[in-house]
């Protein structure tokens, strides 16, 4: 009588194969969750931002010039940035409230970029006149300078792994693309 050929049971089954692809997708996930990326609050952020100089621009060219507070404006340090109305950014009497989420405005009515997880690259302040010109200084009617070159404001997450946004304001027309 002939032999029988051995049969090889060797192999996966199903439930060592379902055991480790388990196991790979808690691996996964909690390498996808610790990886976060923050070019969501960096676009967002910038979103705001161009909302609010937007926002200045049209506040400008509402106002009446001959009351003398037809220029508007925002400036910015690398962690805040604020809406003004006049000639003087740096007074904080002249500070206007911006339409913002609570969690993010400081109690001096300037928006709080840390609190958003992005900051501004460098300083910055552009005014806007009652036709919308922007200038980059502003003391009086006849003593002024408009921005002569596109003037970039670059935004960036705090912990500068991911890369900055940039907003430019255009010379003479104010337009922000």
């Amino acid at each position: 009588m002939p032999q029988k050929a051995k049969i090889s049971h060797r192999g996966f089954t199903l439930i060592e194969v379902i055991a480790v692809l388990i196991i790979i997708a808690v691996i996964a996930v909690v390498a996808v969750s610790r990886s976060v990326d923050y070019s969501a609050e960096v676009y967002s952020g910038a979103d705001a931002l161009k909302a609010h100089l937007r926002y200045a621009q049209i506040m400008a060219m509402n106002s009446n010039p001959s009351s003398g507070a037809a220029v508007w404006g925002i400036s910015g340090t690398v962690s805040s940035y604020w809406l003004f109305q006049g000639t003087n950014p740096a007074a904080a009497a002249t500070y206007i409230r911006l339409p913002e989420d609570e969690t993010f405005l400081n109690s001096d009515r300037t928006i709080n970029l840390t609190a958003k997880k992005i900051k501004l690259a460098d300083n910055f302040t552009i005014y806007f006149d009652n036709r919308g010109i922007p200038y980059s200084a502003y003391t009086s009617k006849t003593v002024n300078t408009p921005l002569a070159v596109a003037l970039t404001i670059n935004i960036q997450p705090l912990d500068a792994a991911t890369p900055s946004v940039a907003i430019t304001i255009t010379p003479q027309t104010g337009y922000i693309p």
